[in-house]
């Protein structure tokens, strides 16, 4: 399953921000490597409690691990400004590293009905 998810993060990554993830492999950034801790745990300790009921709740719903990798590449472009103006490495770490206050519902709508 994990494998799966990976392939499916890095696929809506590319096909939603492809800016992004030009910029990321120039700055020498694997996206991947951000988000496969999110994706492995479930986002638990990286959101708020809360946040991660809702997830969870979709994840239920849906009769899916999907909406996790959904979310991840939901973060991303959400800080999809941020990360085109990383000129470091670091920042690009820094702008990834405090996600506790996504809200996981707006995130989620955005990425798969806003296209």
């Amino acid at each position: 399953a994990l494998p799966s998810l990976a392939v499916a993060f890095e696929a809506l990554l590319a096909e939603t921000e492809p800016e992004v993830a030009f910029k990321l492999a120039d700055l020498g950034v694997a996206p991947l490597k951000v988000a496969f801790p999110w994706i492995v745990k479930a986002f638990v300790g990286y959101l708020e409690v809360e946040q991660v009921l809702l997830l969870w709740d979709r994840i239920i719903g849906f009769d899916s691990l999907l909406p996790l990798p959904l979310l991840a590449a939901g973060i991303f472009s959400f800080r999809r400004e941020a990360l085109l103006a990383a000129t470091r490495k670091e920042d690009v770490l820094e702008v990834l590293e405090k996600i506790d206050q996504i809200k996981v519902v707006p995130l989620l709508q955005h990425l798969l009905f806003a296209r």
